[in-house]
């Protein structure tokens, strides 16, 4: 018998960072903010904010990024 755990999914929005250069993300659903230099960097800091968020292991979510280029 297996049994399948279904992932939470969080939503992650990343925008340019006009101010300080970089980018900006957020995950609304947790009330997570991060940043980074670059965007992989913010999107590695942004799956360690939801971590923090949710108190449990990295590997139990899937995040969906979203790009807000305004």
């Amino acid at each position: 018998m297996s049994s399948t755990i279904q992932k939470k999914t969080y939503t992650v929005i990343i925008t340019p960072d006009k101010d300080g250069g970089g980018f900006f993300g957020r995950c609304e659903e947790l009330h997570a903010n991060s940043q980074g230099g670059t965007y992989g960097q913010v999107v590695e800091n942004m799956k360690e904010a939801v971590e923090v968020s949710i108190d449990d292991n990295i590997s139990d979510f899937n995040m969906l990024v979203v790009h807000n280029y305004q």
